[in-house]
């Protein structure tokens, strides 16, 4: 019997039929990890611990030799995200992440040197995430009933997190072996809820560091999932094919900070104490004093557009009346340019910068 002849198309129209991944999220997450997200009006404690490098691209590789080597522990995984790309406004994160070319930059760049305004290709360029494996440790303000004690992933932009986290560093240098895991520390974070356009979210704006109840055996690494692996980057052909859809979209929406598509999972209420895994070993320091907590704040309902026209604003949120328009720091349109830059993470004004956004919407 004659071998049948191998069409032209063979192999080659199912694949060209699948849908990107990242219609489902950018990150791949191991079904026995759960995620946190940041709730606005709560006050988290929780450890930021330590995973193994496994990408030999690592962006912090890049700025330091001696950090995130392949093999090695490491407390963190940055990357760079560009969100509502295309007609269905998918999030991808950026090949420059692993080093690679990424069509929307060079695409960026090109209208640039075009000479084309910047409010019009500002949209173009991708958000500096991080993602974090930590250990929650007092969720008790959070309305999702985490499982304290286990680790979950941490992702969010870095002005919503690594901006406050950096100013507590800069406080207090001796903390900044607090992800170590046999003499670390532990963070309390106070996340108020901001809100921009339509979009609602949880944003630190304190973080301090106390001492941990429990500290950890170096072998407690091998429990914390590889941060690397869970980044799903496309293929520059892929990632063009998405994005040639983004022509014409109407930029009002900002990152929400939504890592997948499911929500955490919820648990049941329990009156036990949180067992904590067998690999830790216990170092309660009697002798230091409890570190004092903050009136636990209570979570109240965003008013009505109607509601906030007849109800005057609550007494402590009242400001002056500036006299003029603040001007930029850093020479950039005050709230026209509101977190486009690196300099915003860094501006003593970012919150008069991003009311100012909020007025001329």
């Amino acid at each position: 019997m004659a071998k049948k002849k191998e069409g032209m198309f063979s192999g080659r129209t199912r694949r060209s039929m699948e849908k990107p991944r990242s219609s489902y999220g950018y990150l791949k997450v191991p079904e026995d990890v759960n995620v946190f997200k940041a709730e606005g009006d709560s006050e988290i404690i929780f450890d930021i611990v330590p995973y193994t490098v496994s990408d030999p691209n690592h962006i912090d590789n890049k700025k330091y030799d001696d950090d995130a080597i392949v093999g090695n522990p490491w407390w963190k995984r940055p990357m760079k995200v560009h969100k509502q790309v295309g007609v269905d406004r998918v999030s991808l994160i950026c090949p420059t992440t692993v080093g690679d070319r990424c069509p929307i930059c060079e695409d960026f760049a090109r209208r640039r040197r075009d000479g084309q305004e910047w409010e019009d290709i500002k949209k173009y360029l991708p958000s500096d995430r991080t993602l974090y494996a930590v250990v929650l440790l007092n969720t008790r303000d959070c309305d999702v009933d985490y499982t304290e004690g286990e680790v979950h992933i941490f992702e969010q932009p870095d002005f919503y997190f690594d901006k406050s986290l950096q100013a507590a560093l800069d406080k207090d240098m001796s903390a900044e072996n607090f992800p170590d895991l046999e003499d670390g520390l532990s963070i309390s974070t106070y996340f108020r809820t901001g809100v921009f356009g339509k979009i609602e979210f949880g944003e630190a704006v304190k973080v301090t560091f106390v001492n941990r109840e429990e500290q950890y055996e170096l072998d407690f690494v091998n429990e914390v999932p590889d941060l690397d692996s869970m980044m799903i980057i496309l293929p520059y052909k892929e990632i063009e094919a998405v994005f040639l859809g983004m022509e014409g979209m109407d930029d009002d929406e900002i990152d929400d900070g939504e890592l997948v598509e499911e929500t955490p999972k919820r648990q049941r209420k329990t009156t036990r104490p949180t067992e904590r895994r067998t690999s830790r070993r216990t170092e309660r320091k009697e002798s230091e004093p409890e570190p004092e907590e903050e009136p636990r704040r209570t979570t109240r309902k965003p008013a009505t557009k109607k509601e906030k026209d007849e109800s005057p604003e609550p007494e402590e949120r009242k400001r002056a009346p500036r006299s003029k328009k603040k001007e930029c720091p850093f020479d950039h349109d005050f709230g026209g340019d509101f977190d486009q830059y690196s300099d915003c993470d860094k501006c003593k004004i970012w919150d008069d910068c991003k009311d100012e956004a909020e007025k001329a919407k």
